[in-house]
């Protein structure tokens, strides 16, 4: 499967833009501000969003690419994510006073958009890729998705989460991963603000890692903080991972799994 890095920074700025990956041609994981690195040509090609969590930076471009593509849609793109993060989105951003509500237009009967609610471990495939959603930890409901081709490859997205034992116990029940895609939002100094806002620290990485039975054979981190970047990056770069090759994602990059 090919893995196309939209954004993947914690915040915004010249060069940063938040998280979104194309899986192949046709599939995103979440919609935040690096979509708008794909040309028209491509965005029509998207047909389905698999979403971690309603957090802006994880979903602020999912309207403007639903009002971009209106009037080309010929069959409804299908969003998948949590009912606790669908339901936020509904109340919140597709209701008439922030954003129209897609899924009624141009009418309920034939939307250009459908919200379809996800469960924990309960598989959707979609072009010959499974999807199957798992817990993580994080401020707001949120899933992860663990991604296995029809080749056998196999990669793992957190989507925003903390360090904690049933965090590691799940990802080891997802068995053995060519990828590891994660997060490491904060520099260790900041340590305690990770632990609140749940994010992760190099240090918690470090945990994560070495706890795992199967530790993954590359691991991949975004939601760097833009005025952190270089100190986390410093600080990721002293960790002693035991038979992991850590990569620092970027933007308009790509890779095969």
């Amino acid at each position: 499967m090919k893995v196309e890095i939209l954004g993947c920074s914690g915040g915004m700025g010249l060069g940063q833009q938040t998280t979104c990956y194309r899986i192949n041609e046709h599939t995103l994981l979440d919609a935040g501000s690096g979509l708008g690195n794909l040309p028209q040509k491509e965005l029509l090609k998207i047909e389905t969003i698999f979403i971690t969590h309603s957090h802006l930076d994880h979903i602020c471009f999912l309207p403007l690419l639903i009002d971009n593509l209106f009037e080309f849609i010929k069959k409804p793109i299908q969003v998948y994510a949590l009912p606790e993060a669908l339901d936020t989105l509904q109340e919140h951003i597709f209701n008439w006073k922030i954003w129209p509500d897609f899924s009624t237009l141009p009418n309920a009967t034939n939307p250009v958009v459908n919200f379809n609610p996800v469960k924990i471990g309960e598989k959707i495939t979609v072009k010959g890729i499974s999807y199957t959603p798992f817990p993580v930890e994080h401020i707001v409901p949120t899933c992860g998705y663990h991604l296995q081709s029809d080749t056998g490859k196999s990669l793992a997205f957190t989507g925003d989460t903390t360090y904690g034992e049933q965090v590691v116990k799940t990802i080891n029940q997802l068995g053995q991963l060519d990828v590891l895609m994660t997060e490491c939002a904060f520099p260790d100094r900041l340590f305690e603000l990770g632990k609140v806002s749940k994010h992760l620290t190099p240090t918690m990485v470090e945990d994560l890692i070495n706890n795992l039975e199967q530790p993954p054979r590359e691991i991949w981190l975004s939601h760097l903080k833009p005025s952190q970047q270089l100190e986390i990056r410093s600080e990721l770069e002293k960790l002693d991972l035991k038979a992991t090759r850590l990569k620092v994602l970027e933007p308009c990059t790509h890779f095969q799994v």
